[in-house]
C-alpha cells in the first residue's frame, strides 16, 4: 500500500507540474528573435510564368542574398540590420562585400504583433505559428495557418526559426511566382519548441509511471 500511494503521489505531482506549464502557454507567450548575426540566406525564383517574366523581369535561376547584420533589443522589439543584394541572374555570383548592388536596411520585428506593425516578411519572432496567429488576429487583411502568412494570392513559408522559406504568388492550384531558400543556407541552430519539450514531458511521466508500477507488481508477485 505504501508503493501505491509513492506511485499515486508521484502522478499527482507530474500532473500538478504539466497543468502549471500549460497555464503558463496559454496566459503568456515570449516572442523570441532566432536571428543570428552573420547568417546568410540566398533566396532563388523557382517558378516564373510567362507574365512575371515579361511585365516583372523575373527568370528562373534569379537569386537575391540576404545576410544578416547587428541585432539590438528594446523593451518592445528588436532592431535587425539587414544587408540586402540586389537580384542576379543564375550564372551570376555575389559579390562577398556590400557595396554598389546592395543596400543595408535597419528592419523592426515587434515583439507583441498588431495591425499597426511592420508586415514581416523575411522574418517572423518565434514561436513562429503563435506569432503568425497573433499577428492575423489584428489584421483583416491576413491570415496563417501553422508557420505560413496568408495576404490575398501571396503565401509566405517560414522556417523553424521564423526566417522565410518559401514565398509563393498563385490563384488555386495555379503558381504564378515562387521564390525558394537554398537548403543550409543559416548558421542558426533551431530554437525549442515549448509543444514538443511539452510532449516530452508527458511522454516522460509516463515511462516513469509504469516502470514504478510494473517493479510494484513484481514486488507483490514475489510475496505471493
Amino acid at each position: 500500500m505504501k508503493n501505491k500511494g509513492k506511485l499515486y503521489g508521484i502522478a499527482f505531482l507530474l500532473c500538478l507540474s504539466l497543468s502549471v506549464i500549460l497555464s503558463n502557454v496559454a496566459g503568456q507567450t515570449t516572442y523570441t528573435c532566432e536571428l543570428k548575426e552573420g547568417d546568410v540566406f540566398i533566396y532563388t525564383i523557382t517558378v516564373a510564368d510567362q507574365y512575371y517574366s515579361f511585365a516583372r523581369g523575373f527568370n528562373i535561376g534569379d537569386k537575391r542574398k540576404i545576410e544578416i547584420g547587428e541585432i539590438d533589443e528594446s523593451e518592445e522589439r528588436f532592431y535587425v540590420d539587414i544587408y540586402d543584394w540586389s537580384w542576379i541572374s543564375k550564372g551570376e555570383s555575389f559579390s562577398d562585400i556590400c557595396g554598389g548592388s546592395c543596400s543595408l536596411d535597419n528592419d523592426q520585428l515587434i515583439k507583441h504583433p498588431t495591425s499597426s506593425m511592420l508586415n514581416p516578411f523575411w522574418y517572423s519572432l518565434f514561436p513562429v505559428s503563435d506569432y503568425l496567429a497573433e499577428f492575423a488576429e489584428t489584421s483583416s487583411d491576413y491570415s496563417s495557418s501553422g508557420n505560413q502568412l496568408i495576404y490575398s494570392n501571396h503565401f509566405s513559408t517560414f522556417d523553424s526559426n521564423g526566417v522565410l522559406y518559401k514565398n509563393e504568388y498563385k490563384d488555386g492550384d495555379y503558381t504564378y511566382w515562387e521564390m525558394t531558400r537554398g537548403v543550409d543556407s543559416s548558421s542558426s541552430i533551431p530554437g525549442y519548441d515549448l509543444p514538443i519539450v511539452i510532449g516530452l514531458t508527458v511522454i516522460m511521466g509516463a515511462s516513469i509511471i509504469y516502470i514504478l508500477r510494473k517493479k510494484m507488481l513484481k514486488q507483490e508477485d514475489s510475496k505471493i
